[in-house]
C-alpha cells in the first residue's frame, strides 16, 4: 500500500491528541476524576511520543497548545483527587514541571512555558509554601507579550497573592488590579470573586476602605458578605465585632484562603479607632479607650496608644499619672513653615534642572571627537582648510565680507 501522505500523518497526531483532551474534559465534567487523571497521564505519553518521533521541520507546532492544555488538565484533575493522594502525586510530578519549564523556554514556547509556570506556582501557593513560590517568582520570566490573557491574568493573581503574604501589599494590590481588569466580563465569575476578595483584603491591609459599589457588583453580593462585615468593623475601629465577625465567617475564610491575611487587620482595626476617638474627644481616659476598642484592660490601652503615637498615627499626649490621653489641637497647616518648605523644594528642583540644562549646552556636540582624534594622531587630514577653522573664525570672516561689501 502506498504511504499516505504528509499532511495525513501531521494532522492524525493532531486530532488523536485533541481527541484526548475531549475524553479527559468529558471525565472530567462526569466527576469522574481518577479516570480523568488516567488519561492526562495517557495523553502526555502520546504526545511526547509524537514529539520525539518528528522534528520541528516537520511542524509540529500545532502540538505544543495541545500539550498545554494536557497540563492545564492534569493540574486541574489532581486538584479533585483525595489530599492523600494528591500530595504525593504533586511531589513526583514537580522535576518534570520544572524540566517542561526550562524545555520550553529554550524552544520559545510561550504556551507550554506560561501553563507549566501557573501551574507550579498554585501547586506551591496550595502546598503554603510561600517562601518556594517566591524564589521560583524572582527567577522565572513569565512570556507576557506572547501567552494568552487567561494565562496572564492567572498569573497577576498567584503573583499579588504571593506578594500579599510576604506584606508587599502595594505591589499585591497593583498586580490584583490588572488581573480584575483584564480578566473577561462575560464569563469566568469565580475568578473574579475570587481577586475581587482577595483586592478587598489587600485594601484593608494598606488602610483605605473599599468603595461600598464593589460588594454590590453583580454576581459577588453573597460571596463578599463576610469581607463587607468585615470592611465595615475595620472603618468603625470596633476591635470586639471584628473577632465576632471573624470568628463567625472563620470556616469560610479558611475556605477562601485569606484568613491569614485577614487575622492582620487587627493592628488596622485599633487605628481606625483611635483616629475617631481623637476626633470626637479632646481628652480620655485610658480605661474609656480600652472599653471602646474591646481592649483587655488599660495598660493594653496605654501600650497601643504610645505604639500610635510613635508611628505618627494621631498627635496626642499621654498622662501616664493620671491616667488619660490628651489630643492635641489641629494646627492650620497654611500657619507653619511646611508650605514655605514645599516651595522652596520646588524651587530648588527648577532651578537645578536649569543649571543642568546651562551646563549641558557649554560643550559643542561631537567636541570629543576632534580630542579623540588628536590623541590618536589622526589629525584632520584630508579635509577642506575650513573644516580647520574654528566657529569664531568662521564668524569673523563673515562680518569682513558684509564691511567690504557694505
Amino acid at each position: 500500500e502506498p504511504a499516505p501522505a504528509a499532511y495525513l500523518t501531521k494532522s492524525a497526531r493532531e486530532v488523536e491528541s485533541w481527541l484526548v483532551t475531549l475524553a479527559i474534559r468529558i471525565q472530567w465534567r462526569a466527576k469522574n476524576h481518577q479516570a480523568a487523571y488516567e488519561w492526562t497521564a495517557k495523553g502526555l505519553n502520546i504526545l511526547d511520543a509524537h514529539l520525539s518521533e518528528c522534528s520541528t521541520s516537520d511542524g509540529v507546532g500545532g502540538l505544543y497548545p495541545l500539550l498545554a492544555r494536557l497540563l492545564r488538565y492534569r493540574s486541574l484533575t489532581l486538584e479533585s483527587l483525595p489530599p492523600t493522594t494528591r500530595s504525593a502525586l504533586v511531589a513526583t510530578h514537580r522535576p518534570e514541571l520544572a524540566g517542561r519549564h526550562t524545555t520550553a523556554v529554550l524552544r520559545r514556547d510561550a504556551d507550554v512555558s506560561a501553563t507549566v509556570l501557573n501551574s507550579m506556582l498554585r501547586d506551591l501557593l496550595e502546598g503554603d509554601q510561600v517562601e518556594q513560590a517566591q524564589k521560583l517568582l524572582s527567577n522565572a520570566t513569565f512570556p507576557s507579550e506572547a501567552a494568552s490573557n487567561n494565562q496572564l491574568i492567572r498569573y497577576l493573581y498567584y503573583s499579588g497573592r504571593i506578594q500579599a503574604l510576604r506584606l508587599e501589599y502595594t505591589q499585591a494590590y497593583s498586580n490584583l488590579s490588572q488581573a480584575l481588569r483584564k480578566s473577561p466580563s462575560n464569563t469566568g465569575l469565580g475568578f473574579r470573586i475570587a481577586t475581587q476578595r482577595l483586592l478587598v483584603v489587600v485594601q484593608l491591609l494598606m488602610g483605605e476602605i473599599p468603595d461600598r459599589s464593589v460588594f454590590f457588583a453583580k454576581g459577588m453580593v453573597v460571596e463578599l458578605k463576610p469581607y463587607l462585615e468585615i470592611a465595615q468593623a475595620v472603618r468603625r475601629g470596633d476591635l470586639a465585632v471584628f473577632h465576632t465577625t471573624v470568628a463567625t465567617h472563620a470556616h469560610r475564610l479558611r475556605m477562601d484562603g485569606t484568613y491569614t491575611l485577614i487575622s492582620r487587620l487587627a493592628h488596622s482595626v485599633v487605628k481606625a479607632g483611635l483616629r475617631r476617638l481623637k476626633t470626637s474627644y479632646s481628652r480620655i481616659s485610658l480605661a474609656d479607650v480600652a472599653q471602646r476598642l474591646g481592649l483587655p484592660s488599660a495598660t493594653s490601652a496605654e501600650f497601643v496608644v504610645a505604639k500610635a503615637v510613635r508611628d505618627g498615627v494621631i498627635d496626642a499626649t499621654i498622662d501616664h499619672e493620671q491616667k488619660y490621653v490628651q489630643s492635641h489641637d489641629l494646627v492650620d497647616v497654611y500657619a507653619t513653615v511646611e508650605p514655605s518648605e514645599a516651595f522652596h523644594r520646588r524651587i530648588a528642583y527648577c532651578l537645578t534642572t536649569h543649571n543642568d540644562a546651562v551646563r549641558a549646552m557649554r560643550y559643542t556636540p561631537d567636541a570629543y571627537k576632534k580630542q579623540l582624534e588628536a590623541s590618536r594622531g589622526l589629525g584632520r587630514r584630508g579635509r577642506d582648510d575650513d573644516d580647520d577653522k574654528t566657529d569664531e573664525e568662521k564668524a569673523k570672516e563673515i562680518e569682513d565680507e558684509f564691511d567690504e561689501d557694505y
